[in-house]
């Protein structure tokens, strides 16, 4: 034997299936919002962080520049000593003859050893020149 249907009330169906979409767009529209609050959030605290980043860059650059101008009038003067020195070198050399053949022994050993050194050595050394030729004037 069949059960007796019950009547289905199509309005009541419908009432509900309406009131679960506007409850469902309520909290869609909720999420959304506050999904949207969030992302505003966390934009507003990266853009602050690159703003940041930036002037540290900024302030580095501005310090490279520094240090780049020094360096390159550092390197400048170090070439105009430099020349200084070999020119000074040089008139020492012509002016002084080796009286004997011992002091020409001695100044043939001082530039084999300056071949043996290393170049920071050499640098150390030119440095030294270039200070006591500084002080000289």
């Amino acid at each position: 034997m069949r059960e007796p249907s019950l009547p289905v009330d199509a309005s009541n169906n419908e009432g509900k299936y309406n009131l679960l979409r506007k409850f469902s767009r309520y909290f869609l529209i909720n999420f959304l919002l506050t999904f949207l609050a969030y992302l505003r959030k966390r934009i507003d605290e990266l853009s602050r962080q690159l703003n940041n980043v930036n002037d540290e860059l900024r302030d580095l650059c501005t310090t490279f520049g520094q240090v780049t101008s020094y360096n390159e009038l550092l390197v400048r003067e170090n070439a105009e000593l430099k020349r200084k020195l070999k020119g000074k070198g040089r008139a020492r050399d012509d002016d002084e003859e080796p009286e004997d053949e011992d002091t020409g022994d001695s100044r043939q050993t001082k530039r084999q050893r300056r071949v043996i050194h290393s170049s920071e050595e050499d640098e150390e050394v030119e440095d030294e020149r270039a200070r006591v030729s500084l002080n000289s004037y």
